[in-house]
């Protein structure tokens, strides 16, 4: 996981960031929302040695939740539906109250937290909840309470993307975020108490039988159109063009402030909320995405390893020319991650670091079909898509095709992100980063929201094209075609992630790439992947002579590359 301190920070101004800009998009004046939970991180320890302002209550303890050796991780709450003794299955519940509730100020309002599943949690009756209890008076009357079961989420992402994960097995086994959205249903509710708890525990082991909670967040958003009261739409959908909008290029568009009347030069954190892309909807797909932390012990551009962790703003910045977006990107991930280098105990042997990059692409504003484009082969034969980049996240972290150095599959040995670094230190993506989609809540009832993008310009999103519907599984004139590419009305064409089923992102470009991105020096004929393997014609991952598990010299452990199975010690 993420360091805390500086990231905790980070999520408030996501969320302040995407309340603001949702409340303009249904005709109300943008509104000042922050995290309203005190501690929503859980770092801060109270005497007793819990985390302040939180009751527990039940099967439930408060500890350091990931291994220290493997992970950036933080304190939290994990679940435990292993049986403890007693009478009946274990139950249990971690709650904050949230004081000074004004319904004058708005009565809308949405509930996070970021929450893990691990392989063997299970519960009985769905009764795996997040709770909020309408309180009064002091918090002596209760009124009300509006409560959503979240196991079906957690069986959906077991049945849909398990296979995502290593050796296609435990894909949902990852951090993402769960919500509610509601609406005060009384004015003299002054308190709000948020919960997540457990009943009907049916896990029958205590190994990895827990369901980890983390990063509580409460804040304000605006009415939804046309949605009914007291019930709460499922969702914010931003349908109307929020005001003043300066045409940039493609579907790019400046949400401009009444006094200006031109495009900024760049968009970074500070404005990242107006950069607004139209497809079915208008979103900022860039907002709460651009800055990073990087950790103690991963590498600064030098190739230092850096002692403190270090908030970089900057982590990515997007500027336009005539034809093209243009992302420069430092790389690092704004999610949780595994600590690389790895150790050997943890099957993966990768020896490469996380290291802060200084990279620069460029997607076409207007993408145009390449009537020679060619789809990729299962070995990687035909050479459709090149080694190193194709294609950038919002994150500003890149999109690798589906294939180690050795042309195999490459889609294994991921961290609980889908992400790992190469022998160039960079992180990187081969499947669906499901972390990805926080600060989104894809809970399968949708549209999947936009991800990213294939560096042909074509846009990627998320695995469901409708409402309990994967788009790997669509028929008819829905399906996918060899690329992973589909036509509709509102996106044009579009790809998507297919979980466990090859190519897993892109399977070839349908377009054509910016003629810079060719030049970059991880592309092939810009200094990558010569004979022998290796980026810039070094000792590679994958290729000969080398890799995670390859044999020395620049080998980790012998055996097969690091997408295989790992070799012995």
């Amino acid at each position: 996981m993420c360091s805390k301190g500086i990231l905790s920070a980070l999520r408030v101004g996501v969320l302040l960031t995407l309340a603001a800009f949702a409340a303009a998009f249904v005709d109300q004046p943008a509104q000042t929302s922050k995290n309203l939970v005190v501690n929503g991180d859980f770092e801060t320890r109270s005497p007793r040695g819990g985390p302040a302002g939180y009751n527990l209550d039940g099967s439930v303890e408060y500890r350091f939740l990931g291994d220290p050796q493997r992970d950036f991780s933080s304190w939290g709450v994990a679940l435990q539906p292993a049986k403890r003794g007693g009478n009946g299955p274990a139950a249990g519940e971690v709650s904050t109250v949230v004081d000074g509730i004004d319904a004058s100020a708005g009565r809308w309002f949405r509930f996070t937290f970021r929450g893990l599943p691990q392989q063997n949690f299970a519960v009985r009756d769905d009764d795996l909840y997040m709770k909020v209890s309408f309180l009064g008076e002091g918090g002596n009357t209760s009124y009300d309470a509006k409560e959503k079961s979240i196991y079906p989420q957690v069986e959906e992402a077991r049945r849909d993307l398990t296979v995502n994960g290593v050796r296609h097995r435990n894909g949902a086994e990852v951090w993402r975020t769960y919500q509610l959205d509601f609406w005060l249903p009384f004015p003299q509710v002054t308190q709000l108490r948020l919960s997540v708890g457990f009943g009907h525990g049916a896990a029958t082991g205590a190994i990895d039988s827990e369901f980890f909670v983390d990063d509580f967040s409460l804040v304000r958003i605006p009415e939804p159109a046309g949605a009914p009261k007291p019930n709460p739409a499922e969702s914010v959908e931003m349908t109307s063009p929020p005001g003043k909008l300066i045409p940039i290029g493609g579907r790019w568009s400046y949400w401009a402030r009444d006094n200006e009347d031109a495009v900024p030069a760049k968009f970074d954190a500070s404005n990242a909320d107006r950069l607004l892309y139209h497809d079915a909807v208008y979103s900022a797909p860039f907002a709460g995405n651009m800055s990073a932390v990087l950790h103690a012990g991963e590498k600064d551009l030098s190739g230092a390893i850096v002692s403190s962790d270090r908030l970089v703003e900057d982590n990515v910045t997007v500027s336009f020319d005539a034809t093209s977006m243009i992302i420069h990107t430092h790389g690092i991930p704004n999610h949780p991650t595994a600590k690389f280098p790895a150790d050997r105990e943890s099957g993966n042997g990768n020896p490469n670091y996380i290291q802060e990059q200084n990279e620069t692409f460029y997607l076409p504003l207007d993408p145009k079909v390449n009537a020679r484009h060619i789809i990729t082969t299962t070995n990687n034969s035909n050479h459709a898509l090149p080694m190193g980049p194709i294609g950038i996240a919002v994150n500003g972290v890149v999109f690798f095709n589906p294939f180690d150095m050795g042309n195999r599959d490459a889609s294994d040995l991921m961290d609980r992100c889908c992400g790992h670094p190469n022998q160039d230190n960079q992180y990187h993506y081969h499947k669906y980063p499901i972390c990805l989609n926080s600060p989104w809540a894809d809970e399968g009832k949708e549209h999947s929201p936009l991800i990213g993008w294939a560096f042909d310009g074509f846009p990627i999103y998320g695995p469901y094209e409708s409402k309990d519907l994967m788009a790997k599984d669509a028929r008819g004139e829905q399906a996918l075609n060899g690329f992973n590419l589909h036509f509709d009305a509102q996106r044009g064409w579009h790809y998507h992630v297919t979980p466990g089923v090859f190519p897993y992102l892109i399977g070839g470009y349908w377009g054509t790439e910016d003629p810079r991105d060719k030049q970059h020096p991880h592309h092939p004929g810009g200094g990558m992947g010569g004979p022998g393997g290796g980026f810039s014609g070094r000792g590679g991952p994958d290729g000969p002579g080398g890799g995670f598990n390859g044999p020395p010299p620049g080998g980790f452990g012998g055996g097969p590359p690091p997408d295989g199975p790992p070799g012995p010690p």
